[in-house]
């Protein structure tokens, strides 16, 4: 069964990049399920239960606070990533999440958009699914 992913942005074009790269990546392992906005998203958190939510942090703008503690209210359990414009974990938090309270209300982890590498890796880790799928027993 493969694991599933809530990936929430208003991107079209981050959507289909996320789609693809974890579809060559990882093939029928990783299955995505795409949100435009946070409100849907946190009704279908109320439904489904899924390993992993990629978050857009452009979609909340000024509200990235609000927004993970939304979220993470929603799926508690469930580790949360960051799809963000900058690079590094702490001008994102300089940038958006503030303080080190915000910060523990969401993030497990930061994936620069468009690194198709870092995305595989931070989903892997998550899920810790394997690079290859291990040969058969005999």
């Amino acid at each position: 069964m493969p694991a599933s992913l809530l990936l929430i942005t208003p991107a079209v074009e981050l959507a289909n990049g996320v789609y693809v790269t974890l579809e060559r990546a990882l093939g029928a392992r990783v299955w995505v399920w795409h949100e435009p906005a946070v409100e849907p998203a946190v009704r279908v958190l109320g439904a489904c239960r899924f390993r992993l939510i990629l978050l857009d942090p452009t979609l909340a703008g000024a509200m990235l606070g609000s927004t993970l503690r939304a979220v993470k209210e929603a799926a508690p359990q469930t580790p949360l990533a960051l799809l963000a414009d900058t690079g590094t974990p702490l001008r994102i938090e300089r940038q958006g999440l503030g303080d080190a309270r915000a910060r523990l209300a969401g993030a497990a982890a930061v994936v620069p958009r468009g690194d198709a590498g870092a995305l595989v890796r931070v989903v892997r880790q998550i899920l810790a699914t394997p690079a290859a799928n291990p040969p058969e027993p005999t």
